[in-house]
């Protein structure tokens, strides 16, 4: 009915040991005479054993509702011999341990079968009677004892239930108490018995995992297994090892879990090993539902590690994938990886002009179209803004990485139609092999240099990265960082070249144009040589504004020596008119120089106005507004669309010398020239040819009255010392 591992927990939970025992024997008073007189009679009470269990009996016949109680003859026979046995022991000793697992195994029977400490009371009660009636008779001071008898064991027995349930009261307040923190943390709870391996599972353990108690009767780990992951299985069987053998101080590990819906969630699994009071193995624990954490979790990951509106790897994700292909290279020496570094060509042209909403949508079709070109196995990253990473694993050779690039570029080539617009887009494409080497920014700087001889080399095209492009890079850096110090170091100048009005019979100088000139290790360098690589810098505007107030200050000086009529003509870049504070900036050179308005010149090229920007318009109509005349420069062999002479403030035309040129006999060049020269006096504008570099040039402008010119046959651009020579011989 009982284990011995049982017996022995309830003796200690009791706390009986032999001292214990003798301590209640003294509390009692017991004596050796108490024992001396019942041997007296020991005989007499076994002889009258078998009558009380008769009694006792039919005494519990009465109590149908209790059929554990019932008592059959055989059962009568056995109980009164180990009656017999029983109190002959307690009287005679020892009280020993044997005593004690005896008397409380008694007890823990009583329990099972259902006997009630009140019934436990009564029945000895019925025993005393019955005794204390073999002893002295039954007379009237038997039955007043009986009465007394009774009357104590009632008492008793209500006090021994009040004690009963004052404990079970904490006990259950306890309970309670944990039950209600456990829902307040939302936890199932499990414990399973190693030994026996079987599980507790709670009602709110299967609640998580969305199965009825039916489903799983009598559960045991393999339920548990069965329904993890595949993928997690692993893990959290090492996990429960690790806890087993005492390598961790608990189980603490997440992992999926499938629910009786046939889906997986993420849980949370804790628990303890301990020893019960059986001295068994026990693991008692949670189980946390942290799906929805997990979820955010791998939202926040993929968030960190992809591009929100792509939905590429992001520069963090490419850092990984540039990291394991390093790796690979150097576990795997017959393959190659290739690196693709790839700039949108003017691409701040469609947000500009389109605004940002379009330019996204583009950057979404540009990165579907390049994610096409790919093979599986190969990385397409957004490393920002317009610019896109490839990581091409497993080539043969580099050149199968230009193929790749040449896709790439072919497939940009189709227009993107998105609203109502129709866009136009290609790229620069930077091609590099990752060396067995680390160093990630050397591989990304290396690509991002080919990507720059694409760029300059004309755009559109790719560019394979060579050893001597880290030496131009530097000198490319060295020379970047002296333009930033160059106009502090005065090392910046202005040559002038003469404009004649060339109509009368003598060419007579009636403007001049300033050239910018950069003094640099002993060369003078033209503006195509860095004017570039200043605007990239950052200081161009800056300069710009050094060379309009240098240049009115020189020529207001030699109006004032020479011809009061002399005007300044100087080249305005793109970044200069979108730039707000140009028009104040030619403001302050006016008022610092002294010269009129409509004696600066600003000349701009038909690329400006191709641009579809709302604040060259405004530029140009701001400086018209303050008198300044503008030249439309090389005009003649772009796109201008004529329309434009009429939508801007165009006061001069400024021909392209490939129209006067008459050294190939180019009767195309020439007509176009001479329609030209008669579309700009048609309206009302100025027409400077430029280039005249012989005779026959300028007598073909002559020839067609355009008004003035200008080139190396007339001047060549001198300093300002060298050109007193021309007004000199005004």
């Amino acid at each position: 009915m009982f284990s011995q591992d049982e017996l022995s927990a309830l003796i200690k939970r009791v706390g009986l040991d032999v001292a214990s025992l003798e301590e209640r024997s003294r509390f009692l008073e017991w004596q050796e005479a108490d024992a001396a007189r019942l041997k007296q009679v020991a005989p007499l009470l076994e002889n009258a054993l078998a009558p009380y269990f008769k009694k006792l009996a039919q005494h519990l016949t009465k109590f149908s509702d209790q059929p554990n109680l019932a008592l059959c003859e055989s059962s009568l026979q056995s109980m009164t011999q180990k009656k017999q046995a029983y109190y002959q022991k307690l009287w005679d000793g020892p009280r020993d341990e044997d005593f004690i697992r005896n008397r409380v195994g008694v007890g823990l029977v009583h329990h099972k079968i259902g006997l009630e400490p009140y019934q436990y009371l009564g029945s000895f009660r019925i025993f005393l009677e019955h005794m204390l009636e073999q002893i002295c008779g039954q007379n009237q001071q038997t039955e007043l004892y009986s009465s007394l008898l009774k009357a104590v064991f009632l008492d008793i027995s209500l006090a021994l239930e009040s004690y009963y349930a004052s404990s079970f009261k904490d006990f259950e307040e306890d309970r309670q108490r944990f039950s209600r923190s456990m829902r307040g943390a939302n936890d199932g709870i499990w414990e399973w018995d190693l030994k026996n391996d079987v599980l507790y599972l709670s009602d709110r353990w299967l609640e998580i995992v969305k199965l009825e108690r039916e489903a799983i009767p009598n559960p045991s780990t393999r339920d548990w297994n069965d329904r993890i992951h595949p993928e997690d299985r692993h893990l959290l069987r090492q996990a429960v090892r690790n806890h087993l053998n005492g390598r961790s101080n608990s189980l603490d590990h997440e992992y999926r879990i499938r629910q009786g819906n046939g889906e997986y969630i993420w849980v949370l699994t804790r628990g303890t090993l301990q020893l019960d009071e059986y001295g068994n193995r026990r693991i008692s624990g949670t189980l946390a539902d942290i799906h929805e954490r997990k979820q955010n979790e791998q939202k926040m990951s993929y968030a960190a590690f992809h591009d929100p509106l792509t939905g590429l790897p992001n520069r963090s994700r490419l850092d990984q994938f540039l990291q394991e292909a390093v790796q690979n290279n150097e576990r795997n020496q017959g393959k190659k990886t290739a690196l693709l570094f790839i700039d949108l060509d003017n691409f701040k042209f469609v947000n500009d002009n389109y605004g940002h909403n379009i330019g996204d949508m583009l950057l979404i079709e540009i990165a579907r179209r390049l994610q096409q070109c790919l093979r599986p196995g190969d990385h397409l990253a957004r490393f920002g803004g317009d610019e896109f990473v490839v990581l091409l694993n497993d080539l043969v050779q580099i050149n199968d990485a230009k193929h790749v690039a040449q896709r790439m570029l072919d497939a940009l080539q189709a227009p993107v139609h998105i609203q109502d617009n129709c866009l136009a887009m290609s790229a620069s494409i930077g091609v590099t092999d990752l060396p067995h080497s680390d160093n990630l920014t050397d591989i990304l700087q290396a690509a991002d240099l080919a990507l720059y001889q694409a760029k300059m080399a004309g755009k559109a095209q790719y560019a394979l990265y060579t050893e001597c492009m880290q030496s131009d890079a530097q000198k490319q850096q060295i020379k970047q960082q002296a333009l930033l110090c160059a106009l502090s170091n005065q090392e910046f100048s202005l040559h002038y070249q003469p404009i004649f009005a060339v109509t009368e019979e003598q060419p007579r100088v009636v403007a001049v144009e300033a050239l910018l000139r950069w003094n640099y290790q002993g060369e003078c360098l033209e503006p195509k040589d860095f004017l570039g690589t200043l605007d990239t810098v950052g200081g161009l505007f800056d300069v710009g504004g050094w060379v309009l107030t240098t240049a009115c200050q020189q020529v207001r000086q030699w109006q004032q020596e020479y011809n009061q009529e002399l005007a300044c003509a100087i080249n305005i870049a793109p970044s200069q008119l979108k730039n707000k504070n140009l028009i104040q900036q030619v403001k302050n050179a006016l008022a610092i120089s002294g010269l009129k308005p409509e004696q600066l010149i600003l000349e701009i090229t038909e690329e400006q106005l191709q641009v579809d920007c709302l604040v060259i318009p405004k530029s140009l109509r701001a400086l018209a507004d303050l008198g300044v005349r503008i030249a439309l420069d090389d005009f003649g062999l772009g796109y201008t669309s004529l329309s434009y002479l009429k939508r801007f403030p165009i006061h001069i035309l400024k021909i392209d010398k490939q129209l006067i040129n008459q050294k190939d006999n180019d009767d195309v060049h020439r007509n176009f020239g001479q329609a030209i020269i008669s579309l700009g006096h048609s309206l009302g504008l100025d027409v400077v040819a430029e280039g005249v570099e012989q005779a026959t040039q300028l007598s073909f402008v002559q020839q067609h009255n355009c008004q003035y010119a200008q080139g190396y046959f007339l001047g060549t651009p001198v300093t300002a010392e060298l050109f007193i020579q021309h007004l000199q011989c005004a």
